[in-house]
């Protein structure tokens, strides 16, 4: 299709998204992120699978030229991701219509919440979303550090057992607070509590740190199926010294997991920032996801 930058908003409607999309939409979403690119081809596949939220682009004359998703991470909690419109097209109300679409969807869902994450910069996203009733309600820092090559760490896999003494830990913290009740996979905030938990256990994702206390501290991690890429999240320890053990000993596991850069996901604040200091942890970017949240009342 040509690319015409001149339109009607009105010859622009809504579909599911197709496999045949995928080279046009790729094409597009080529340098949303600037030199990072974009993440859109790693889960394409899996978002074309997923029947429990949707998946859908906008399409002007047959050709996509934005696109969204709805992912129901359990009922009545939906999360929104993946808005995007062709530079071609921007300025000219697609992605206020793309929002407006995904706004009527979700609540069709009966949701109890809806949130998304976004870019500190991105000032028209965060207009966007409060437009729609959403309240920013968390800020969080992206860190990385470079691996460390080891054969083994204290951090240890946690088992389905260890679950209640893992929830306890979490609640003990006394920066626990800072986390909202949000588990971080990355980008994506969903609702921390025993049944998610014992799901991310069993899928061999916490690590946990045990000392004379018994089980002292933790960090849950996601990595990219390329296993490039290592995300630790919900890092925590009994007290300071422990948190900084349990920061090194992630450097550790990385390593033997051939993380090339890994990441981890913090609350914003500044005592972080100080504890961080001196464990080969350093902030990524100079901006902050900003989390938007839509409750019922």
């Amino acid at each position: 299709m040509k690319k015409h930058k001149y339109f009607e908003i009105k010859d622009v409607k809504f579909r599911k998204a197709k496999p045949s999309d995928k080279a046009t939409v790729f094409d597009f979403c080529q340098k949303t992120f600037g030199r990072w690119g974009d993440y859109i081809s790693e889960v394409w596949d899996q978002w074309l699978k997923d029947k429990k939220g949707m998946f859908f682009v906008a399409d002007l004359h047959g050709t996509a030229i934005g696109l969204g998703k709805i992912t129901e991470h359990r009922p009545g909690e939906l999360w929104l991701e993946g808005l995007r419109v062709d530079p071609t097209f921007r300025g000219h109300g697609i992605g206020r219509a793309i929002q407006d679409y995904t706004w009527v969807k979700a609540m069709s869902f009966k949701p109890k919440f809806i949130r998304y994450a976004t870019g500190s910069y991105n000032k028209i996203s965060i207009h966007l979303g409060r437009s729609k009733g959403m309240k920013i309600v968390a800020t969080n820092d992206e860190m990385w550090c470079k691996p460390l090559k080891a054969t083994e760490t204290k951090l240890v896999p946690a088992r389905p057992t260890d679950a209640d003494e893992s929830i306890a830990l979490l609640k003990k913290d006394s920066r626990y607070k800072l986390w909202k009740g949000f588990y971080l996979e990355g980008w994506k905030a969903m609702t921390l509590d025993e049944t998610l938990l014992l799901r991310l256990i069993k899928g061999k994702r916490v690590y946990v740190y045990f000392d004379q206390h018994g089980l002292s501290g933790m960090t849950i991690l996601v990595q990219s199926k390329d296993k490039k890429f290592v995300t630790f999240s919900n890092t925590m320890g009994r007290d300071v010294k422990t948190l900084q053990l349990v920061l090194k000993e992630a450097r550790k596991l990385a390593g033997m997991l051939e993380g090339q850069k890994p990441e981890m996901v913090f609350p914003r604040d500044h005592w972080y920032k100080k504890v961080i200091k001196g464990t080969g942890w350093r902030h990524t970017l100079p901006i902050w996801m900003v989390l938007l949240e839509w409750k019922r009342k």
